[in-house]
């Protein structure tokens, strides 16, 4: 999402530049494309919580007295008084069930530039449901206070009409604007050799492994028979890769790397299952499962990837965020849940059901993307539209 508003809000409106703040400087900053007019600003949570967020209840007091704004020095206090408008690219918030210290940690990010007076956009994320608190409460409290909140998807708005606000947009996730790379490493060419023409793309994700394992099942074992059951049934190769890493960092929420390491090593003895092991760009991501006959996926934006390269798309994952999205396509049978990992079986009925009707899919993917395109086009309107001249 975040090299998506890079590359494209410009186009809408005008020479800009960016700071990007976030809980991760350090992995974050090597990522910045070259030349891009870019800067990264860490917010850890720690940070957000004892330095910027008292600074900005400060600020805002300063604000109601009328008085300038020129002490505040805490950096993302700085960075955001600074900008013309703040765009939360968060791809899911404000959701019952994912604990209290996410939800504060939503409300905490969501609520500092509002604090400090900045126009700030919810651009394209999964929100809701709001049935529970506190998570309702924080909702009520920041949610109506933005200068825009876009809803992904019709779940989405469904939950954000259960809050009764005036400031929704349905539009399309952020990232079907993002074209794909032209290319891909020459490393990455030559480990693909080894498949031959046809590959099916499988990418894990460490936030469903944590929820998988949760009731007591192994996920690397779950997936690996997952994989062994496709070859089996299709015959194709299969290549393993991680959406989201972080390079040198233990597997987290944001870092695929080490479970696919882990899936990868326990097929090692199958020469036509490859796993990559690179940290690769969303464009080299998208030109990647492009390559593939069919992708299995449980990262959300991995799944825009397929959709946007007319790749059938089989869904293994968590929320009502995947299944508003292939309702766009009328898709929604390849969603499924991760529960369906302890029957690899019907995940394979699936994959396989792609690659007998892949003409059929591919056609139908087609016809629907190009509204999908406009309504994520929308977003970049939106936030052009709320920015302080």
């Amino acid at each position: 999402m975040l090299e998506t508003v890079i590359a494209t809000l410009p186009s809408t409106m005008g020479a800009c530049s960016f700071d990007i703040l976030t809980t991760y400087p350090e992995a974050d900053a090597p990522k910045i494309p070259v030349g891009a007019p870019a800067r990264v600003v860490g917010l850890q949570p720690l940070r957000l919580a004892l330095i910027e967020i008292p600074v900005a209840c400060l600020a805002l007091i300063a604000r109601k007295l009328r008085l300038p704004l020129g002490w505040v020095r805490a950096r993302a206090c700085r960075s955001i008084l600074d900008s013309s408008v703040v765009v939360d690219v968060a791809g899911i918030s404000f959701v019952d069930g994912r604990g209290i210290p996410i939800t504060v940690y939503n409300t905490l990010m969501t609520g500092l530039p509002l604090l400090l007076g900045a126009p700030t956009v919810k651009a394209a994320q999964a929100l809701g449901p709001f049935q529970t608190q506190p998570n309702r409460l924080l909702a009520k409290l920041v949610l109506p206070r933005l200068a825009a909140v876009c809803a992904r998807g019709s779940r989405t708005r469904e939950h954000l009409d259960t809050l009764q606000l005036s400031n929704v947009t349905n539009v399309a996730d952020l990232a079907f604007s993002l074209d794909e790379s032209e290319n891909l490493p020459n490393a990455l060419k030559a480990s693909l050799a080894a498949t031959g023409d046809k590959f099916v793309v499988v990418m894990p994700s460490s936030v469903v492994r944590g929820l998988y394992e949760s009731t007591g099942a192994d996920y690397v074992s779950a997936v690996a028979e997952l994989i062994r059951s496709i070859r089996a049934t299709t015959g194709l190769a299969v290549v393993i890769a991680p959406h989201s890493y972080r390079v040198g960092h233990p597997e987290g929420r944001m870092n695929d790397g080490p479970v696919c390491q882990q899936v990868a090593a326990a097929l090692s003895g199958d020469s036509m299952v490859v796993g990559i092991d690179e940290d690769l760009s969303a464009g080299e991501l998208r030109r990647l499962i492009g390559m593939g006959e069919v992708l299995v996926t449980s990262r959300f934006h991995a799944m825009i990837s397929g959709l946007s390269t007319c790749t059938p798309t089989v869904v293994v994952g968590w929320s009502h965020k995947y299944r508003e999205v292939l309702d766009d396509f009328g898709l929604t049978e390849f969603g499924m849940d991760s529960t369906a990992l302890s029957h690899p079986e019907e995940i394979v009925e699936q994959v396989q059901r792609c690659i007998d009707n892949k003409v059929k899919i591919e056609a139908q993917i087609r016809e629907a993307l190009p509204a999908v395109k406009e309504r994520s086009a929308l977003n970049f309107s939106i936030i052009a539209g709320v920015a302080k001249p």
